[in-house]
């Protein structure tokens, strides 16, 4: 390579620094290489490398020195940092708020079945009241808990024994946990996500029956259908969350691009 290439090949290298740099010491630096060549001290092959290993270096270092000067100003991070909050805090409010909304919809008819039901027992007696049919009449035929979205009731005494039910799970009667009707006997009514077993969610209604015959009434339905269309509203809030993210970076990059310190 002729020294009259290099030193022009060197010159266009420079322009690749940022601009505040490239004003102050691009000259100095070409001066610096007309000095080395005349110099003569080092081998051509030797000061080409040493050259090249020194673009790579400086060239890698002013630009993040200036990637930082541009965007590593506190108050454009400070601002970054609030709007991702923001945008955070929003996504989270654009899933939690129609999940709730699903989930507690989720116990409709239930909260109507188990209410009917209970009114029914209390009046008639738990006995009496299943004997003339009670469950076929606020209920429907027998539902497989595992596979049909259809609601179901099932009657419990005061020990938590199934007395009757329209529900079937692998060929029985399931029974929720002892906590559940011990928090009923205290308050009245409960609304709980039941899993009687692995892969089977219900949204269960619980309430009391009281009167000489004391005992419980639980009307649930699967919870398939509604955890999926939870899924969906997960999917849709990730996306509008990413979204966001993205819109505040490419923001405060040309913001701070654009605000960027001048050469003086």
């Amino acid at each position: 390579m002729t020294p009259d290439r290099l030193e022009r090949i060197y010159a266009f290298a420079l322009r690749l620094y940022p601009e505040p740099f490239r004003v102050n010491y691009a000259p100095a630096m070409l001066q610096t290489l007309r000095d080395a060549r005349a110099d003569g001290s080092l081998a051509r092959g030797a000061l080409t490398r040493l050259i090249v290993a020194d673009l790579v270096t400086s060239l890698a270092k002013e630009h993040l020195s200036m990637l930082r000067d541009t965007f590593g100003r506190p108050a454009l991070l400070f601002n970054a940092f609030v709007l991702a909050g923001i945008s955070t805090i929003l996504a989270l409010a654009l899933y939690a708020i129609p999940q709730q909304v699903l989930r507690q919809g989720a116990n409709d008819p239930q909260i109507e079945m188990v209410t009917n039901l209970a009114v029914h027992l209390n009046k008639y007696g738990v006995s009496d009241g299943l004997r003339q049919g009670a469950l076929t009449t606020y209920g429907s035929a027998t539902v497989d808990m595992a596979n049909s979205l259809s609601p179901f009731l099932i009657v419990y005494d005061d020990e938590g024994r199934a007395l009757g039910s329209t529900a079937q799970l692998d060929g029985q009667t399931p029974t929720p946990p002892a906590g559940v009707f011990d928090y009923v006997r205290s308050h009245g009514q409960e609304r709980v996500s039941w899993q009687p077993r692995n892969n089977v969610r219900i949204a269960a209604v619980v309430e009391r029956i009281s009167g000489a015959q004391p005992g419980f009434v639980l009307a649930g339905r699967s919870l398939r259908e509604v955890e999926a269309r939870e899924g969906q509203v997960l999917k849709m809030a990730g996306v509008a969350w990413f979204g966001m993210l993205g819109l505040i970076l490419l923001g405060t990059i040309a913001f701070g691009w654009f605000t960027r310190p001048k050469t003086a």
